[in-house]
């Protein structure tokens, strides 16, 4: 009986071991900019245009609302800007951003659409030494000061307590990253054109 079985047991190991499939793990998928930017949530907004006296009252740290980037998305799309092409970084201007550069006479031009949009994937620690080469041809200037990165006229990656707004940058797309901007940006501009952080602005001797 003990021959029997063992015999069975010897059985049982003959051979080699059946192959146990393998699983592949599959890479994460996140989405294009372009479609990133057509649903995610722009820069916070305090108070807004009501200012304390809303009914019912909100605390500072009470947010409205968040921005988004309808208009910015429907300008690009109607000059065929494409936002899912490869190895971008896109400077995204919510759409108070691009209501506020409307009611001075701006336009949303292809040229000034094209321009928010650099050739390659540029992290916003190294905008100081990046060719910020645009699609539209012309280069962005990149200034550090007030302890903010200030590309042109607009800041980006710049987070702040309520009641300021915050604008995020470094958020990582399928085809390379946004950075929100306070701002509109746009071809031709230079540093004697005034404006916020502008040589033409007091406070611009105060860098940090």
């Amino acid at each position: 009986m003990m021959i029997a079985g063992l015999s069975v047991t010897s059985g049982l190991l003959v051979g080699s071991a059946p192959k146990v499939p393998t699983m592949r793990a599959s890479s994460a998928q996140m989405a294009t900019i372009g479609d990133m930017l057509s649903s995610m949530d722009g820069p916070d907004m305090y108070w807004e245009e009501k200012g304390p006296l809303q009914d019912p009252p909100l605390e500072e740290s009470d947010f409205k609302e968040y921005d988004k980037y309808s208009a910015f998305m429907a300008a690009c799309n109607s000059h065929g800007i494409d936002l899912n092409q490869p190895d971008i970084t896109v400077f995204a201007p919510a759409n108070k951003a691009c209501d506020e550069f409307k009611s001075t006479g701006g336009d949303l031009s292809a040229a000034v659409c094209s321009y928010h949009v650099v050739k390659g994937v540029v992290p916003s620690d190294s905008l100081g030494n990046a060719d910020l080469t645009t699609l539209e041809g012309s280069k962005i200037t990149y200034r550090r000061m007030f302890r903010k990165h200030f590309v042109d006229n607009a800041f980006c990656d710049n987070k702040q307590s309520p009641p300021r707004s915050s604008y995020p940058g470094n958020i990582k797309a399928d085809n390379g990253l946004i950075h929100m901007v306070n701002e509109v940006i746009y071809p031709g501009w230079t540093e004697s054109s005034g404006g916020y952080g502008s040589s033409g602005d007091a406070a611009s001797s105060t860098r940090a």
